[in-house]
């Protein structure tokens, strides 16, 4: 047993002092790839982008939903978020489509403004005032969060920017 101590295992160098492994010894020539020593996790804007659109879609949905769950008393606006929610939906839907227009997510912030807005003149009870204002933030910030992720993309040299969904024949 004690021989089989002595002999050195492949890529080890036996006279160095303290064996340590030889990475020429490991991978001779041209086997070996070059590895970052930083490497970067790449990522695709156009998830992010269909992400916060389709978050955004749900946002629009529980709008539409909210005057029938929430106990909205008469003097509430129950058109308001019923309005703002479809139209919320449907430009997020486009969006998380058409991953580089993105004046339709400035179409959602100025409609999250006017949600936010509406929660101090066209809401009279607790819930439908919250539920403004929450929802009013949430589609801002979704909005905000998905021009962001385009603008990443479009970054020259962005590791954010991901390959191209389609090429062009030609």
């Amino acid at each position: 047993m004690a021989e089989n101590d002595t002999n050195p295992t492949p890529g080890q160098d036996p006279e160095a002092d303290v064996p340590e492994l030889n990475p020429t010894a490991l991978a001779p020539g041209d086997v070996a790839p070059v590895v970052d020593p930083n490497p970067r996790f790449y990522r695709d804007w156009r998830g992010h982008v269909a992400s916060a659109g389709l978050l955004s879609v749900v946002a629009g949905a529980w709008l539409i939903a909210s005057p029938f769950v929430l106990d909205y008393v008469a003097g509430d606006s129950r058109l308001n978020p019923i309005v703002c929610g479809a139209v919320i939906a449907f430009v997020a839907l486009i969006r998380a489509v058409l991953w580089r227009a993105e004046w339709l997510s400035l179409v959602n912030i100025l409609i999250g403004i006017w949600l936010f807005g509406s929660g101090f003149w066209l809401a009279e009870s607790p819930s439908a005032t919250w539920n403004a204002w929450f929802l009013g933030v949430a589609v801002v910030v979704l909005a905000l969060l998905s021009i962001d992720a385009t603008e990443e993309g479009r970054m020259e040299g962005s590791p954010a920017a991901g390959e191209r969904a389609w090429r062009a024949s030609g």
